[in-house]
């Protein structure tokens, strides 16, 4: 076998070891979801410990619940994504005809507000991945100076086991998008409550020996809040502006600052 033989082989071995990790589930799926939700603690410590034979890694299941989403959200038709109706809604036709007349696609021909929308929300999925990543940081920072001596890969794990639970009951919510925003809205509330309630219970676990730390570290967390929905802000902004301008040459601030304004 020739050396770019074995590698092409190590990159298909590599694929597949990723593939397994993240979708070869079974059934201890279910009870490490109710778990995470009802004896967080059990899950992370499992996690810490490197034992899985009761629980599932964290991460395979945020890997595993991050793809079901936009299953659920194809299946009941509400796109989990931006779409340049949102961005625009406050905007006459004229406007956006006007913008759209000043971009290019991959023909040369002017684009039309289906295509730029199903391009957006193709490359709004893939950015999902690093803007969760990017926003997540600040937790992980947080969690690590609460207590250093646990490695950054094990405060990663007990930061998914909360936001795994969230995450479950934020997919069950996807339905009522095409219903009621109101409750959708209620549902999302519901789901951070979860998340705070599943954080407040870790962190009485694995961070602190005392109530007042305890409710001290929940704080701390709660009000990095505001600074991830600012994260996500800008890295969605910066997403869409970044997919616009590659793939029409159209520039999002021109959009709503025109050139001739």
């Amino acid at each position: 076998m020739s050396t770019e033989e074995k590698q092409d082989a190590r990159s298909a071995d590599i694929l597949d070891s990723v593939s397994i990790a993240a979708f070869d589930l079974d059934g201890r799926i279910f009870r490490t979801l109710w778990h995470s939700l009802v004896r967080p603690p059990d899950v992370a410590l499992a996690a810490l410990k490197g034992d899985f034979s009761r629980y599932l890694s964290p991460v395979r299941v945020f890997v595993a619940l991050f793809g079901f989403q936009f299953v659920v959200a194809s299946l009941f038709g509400t796109p989990l994504t931006g779409s340049l109706e949102d961005l625009t809604s406050n905007l006459s036709a004229e406007t956006v005809d006007a913008w759209l007349a000043t971009g290019r696609n991959a023909a040369g021909e002017v684009p039309t507000l289906a295509e730029v929308d199903e391009v957006m929300e193709s490359w709004g999925a893939m950015l999902l991945w690093p803007i969760t990543i990017i926003t997540s940081l600040p937790y992980l920072l947080l969690l690590k100076l609460y207590r250093p001596g646990i490695p950054l890969w094990g405060h990663v794990q007990v930061y998914l086991v909360s936001t795994n639970a969230s995450f479950v009951v934020m997919i069950a919510a996807i339905p009522t998008i095409a219903m009621d925003l109101g409750w959708f809205y209620v549902s999302l509330v519901v789901a951070m409550l979860v998340y705070l309630f599943c954080t407040a219970w870790l962190i009485v676990r694995f961070y602190s020996h005392s109530p007042a730390g305890a409710a001290l570290r929940v704080l701390g967390l709660c009000l990095l809040i505001p600074v991830t929905l600012i994260l996500t802000a800008i890295g969605q902004l910066l997403g869409t502006a970044f997919t616009l301008d590659t793939n029409f040459d159209l520039s999002l601030i021109g959009l709503f600052v025109p050139e001739n304004a």
